[in-house]
């Protein structure tokens, strides 16, 4: 964290060559010759929207780096703070709430949208996407915990093949679920490595077993027939985003985001909840009004008792104190997140952020209130916030920590990636497949000697091959 915040500002100037951050304007005379130009970074990742601010001495909110979306429709500002003028505050905005049809992850529900959570009669279906890696993770740390692996009769390891193919089936089993996919990160960096170079640097190298198990997972979930999505130059949660924003926008559809990470709160919405692996939802809750969200199925035991607790928008406005789903990103922004070595704005912690967002609205309110008035009576985090460098600091990373909804890579768009028909991510077209699963089942039990997984697969094909034409039976 400290290393974070001690590069903090050189990696602000090297974002600027990005276009994320423009610096401060340092004389007169620079002024008047156009201000600061970001630079063409060499390389970047084509399927993000390229948008640069030129032209001006600001620190741009959200809208102005190249690798946001140009219109979030959540809520999230596009104002713009001045570093070098009070003039340039007069473009500060307020946050604007989520309006009334928002769904979540950045969509609004689409005009004549079903409220049919199965799907049936061309209804909008329910969408689980898994985040792979966490799964991954949590299974190798968890048998590392044991001590105990489980190996084959070769004397292989399949301890993460045996807990990732038992997590993904659980997510199959779920009654209204209609349409899967598992998320996973593609080798190499990212483009938050293009904005701060020590994005996630502190981290410790993967360990060698986890690298050799993804692959074999990928070969394990395709010859099982569920949709692997990985994508080059971003991470599983942009893939996620991007996919739920399309379910929700496109179909109307319900989103279920399998995985623990509290990264996700930002896509939270009445169409979008979290599936958390073991988890808990927000024990402050007396009792949970079932037409809070859309899926009704809140404390149905078939999600508790395969370990998967929902954690939905209205949990998390009782536990934030009623703050926006959307406005938890500038939450990590002024925090930081010591996991991924994004440094926030010093002096911000977790308790102080969600006060001052509810009282200014967003990161552009703290920082104008900060510089214009003593509202804020912590003295060291308003002279943090009124810094050039404390407004850079929270700008970068929430660049950083803002999951992207709309990327434009053709893998990820129709007609490469679509929700009807064969090779789409309808689950009526995969399970049960036309064998009724019997291929799949003795590979499985004979290739990967999962028999417990083989058996659970051939239980679900039976459920769901017994089921009507186009929806659940009885």
């Amino acid at each position: 964290m400290l290393r974070g915040r001690a590069v903090v500002m050189a990696a602000t100037m090297r974002a600027a060559a990005l276009g994320c951050v423009a610096p401060r304007v340092p004389d007169a005379a620079r002024a008047r010759r156009g201000g600061h130009r970001a630079r063409a970074p060499a390389h970047r990742t084509p399927w993000v929207d390229a948008r640069a601010p030129r032209g001006f001495a600001a620190v741009p909110a959200s809208a102005a780096s190249p690798n946001l979306d140009a219109n979030p429709g959540d809520g999230s500002s596009s104002a713009i703070v001045g570093t070098s003028s009070p003039a340039n505050d007069a473009f500060v905005q307020p946050y604007v709430p989520q309006p009334a049809d928002y769904a979540g992850a950045g969509a609004c529900v689409p005009e004549g949208a079903s409220d049919d959570l199965a799907g049936a009669g061309g209804g909008a279906g329910h969408v689980a996407l898994v985040d792979g890696m966490s799964v991954i993770f949590r299974s190798y740390y968890g048998w590392q915990s044991r001590g105990n692996p489980l190996l084959d009769s070769k004397g292989d390891d399949i301890s993460v093949l045996y807990s990732v193919a038992h997590a993904v089936l659980a997510v199959l089993e779920l009654d209204t679920v209609t349409h899967a996919a598992v998320c996973l990160d593609a080798k190499g960096k990212t483009f938050r490595h293009e904005m701060f170079a020590d994005y996630k640097a502190n981290r410790p190298p993967t360990p060698p077993e986890i690298k050799a198990a993804i692959p074999r997972v990928i070969t394990m979930l395709e010859n099982m027939g569920v949709p692997v999505l990985t994508l080059a130059g971003v991470e599983a949660d942009d893939i996620i985003g991007t996919v739920a924003r399309r379910a929700v926008s496109e179909r109307g559809a319900r989103v279920s985001v399998v995985s623990p990470d509290k990264d996700f709160f930002q896509l939270l919405g009445p169409r979008v909840r979290l599936l958390r692996p073991n988890g808990k939802n927000f024990s402050g809750r007396k009792e949970h009004d079932s037409t809070a969200d859309a899926f009704r199925d809140y404390h149905e035991p078939n999600l508790t008792g395969k370990g998967l607790v929902p954690y939905t928008e209205r949990d998390f406005r009782d536990e934030h104190d009623g703050l926006d789903p959307a406005q938890f990103v500038d939450v990590l922004a002024m925090v930081g997140d010591a996991s991924d070595n994004v440094p926030g704005v010093e002096g911000v912690g977790p308790k102080t952020a969600p006060r001052l967002l509810k009282t200014y609205g967003n990161i552009e309110g703290c920082v104008f209130n900060a510089r214009t008035t003593c509202d804020i009576r912590n003295k060291r985090v308003r002279s943090s916030l009124a810094s050039e460098k404390g407004a850079a600091s929270a700008f970068l990373c929430r660049n950083l920590v803002k999951i992207r909804t709309r990327l434009n890579a053709p893998s990820l768009r129709s007609p490469a990636l679509t929700f009807e028909g064969p090779g789409s991510l309808a689950l009526k077209h995969r399970v049960p497949p036309a064998d009724e699963g019997a291929a799949i089942g003795e590979y499985l039990e004979r290739g990967l000697e999962l028999g417990s997984a083989a058996d659970r697969w051939r239980d679900l094909c039976r459920k769901r091959g017994g089921e009507a034409p186009g929806g659940r039976s009885g």
